[in-house]
């Protein structure tokens, strides 16, 4: 008779220990990895794609922070002649704040921003990494004070590839 408590206990732990280790078909989907060095490449706009090639833009991404810079392409071969190529010559813009990615789902919580109007704001995007490339989406009406007029097809989608 002291044999059954013995075994039930045994039973008990080992169903116990079963039910830790079976596989459970919801998993979460892993976060989007974007840690490392990117270079914008092309904007998709309306179904549009144009490569990106006006401006240098650099997103660099830690695990918890971004920061972003651009620049004007070719404004080494400005004659600089005028106040307006003075400026084009030196300018250079960018943005930094932290994100968080979990799962397909990024949100970029703006610190600071070449437009002002933006700094304390969020910009969730959904994110989607494929091979050494980035596709950052979000709606062009996040950033504007909503109107009648806003639209849910103004999607952007910045295309970033992989530096490091």
């Amino acid at each position: 008779m002291k044999r059954l408590p013995a075994a039930l206990v045994l039973l008990a732990v080992s169903g116990s220990s079963l039910a830790l280790v079976r596989p459970t078909s919801a998993t979460a989907p892993p976060a989007c990895k974007v840690q490392g060095v990117w270079e914008r490449v092309a904007t998709i706009q309306a179904g549009k794609r144009t490569e990106f090639t006006g401006a240098r833009q650099v997103k660099v991404v830690t695990r918890k922070h971004f920061m972003w810079l651009t620049t004007a392409s070719r404004r080494d071969t400005l004659p600089l002649r005028t106040a307006l190529d003075s400026a084009r010559f030196f300018e250079t813009a960018g943005g930094y704040g932290t994100y968080q990615a979990l799962g397909s789902k990024h949100t970029e919580n703006i610190d600071l921003f070449v437009d002002p109007r933006l700094q304390a704001k969020s910009l969730k995007a959904p994110c989607r990494i494929d091979g050494n490339r980035w596709y950052h989406t979000y709606l062009a009406s996040a950033f504007d004070e909503p109107t009648a007029t806003s639209s849910a097809t103004d999607s952007i989608t910045e295309v970033w590839r992989r530096v490091e």
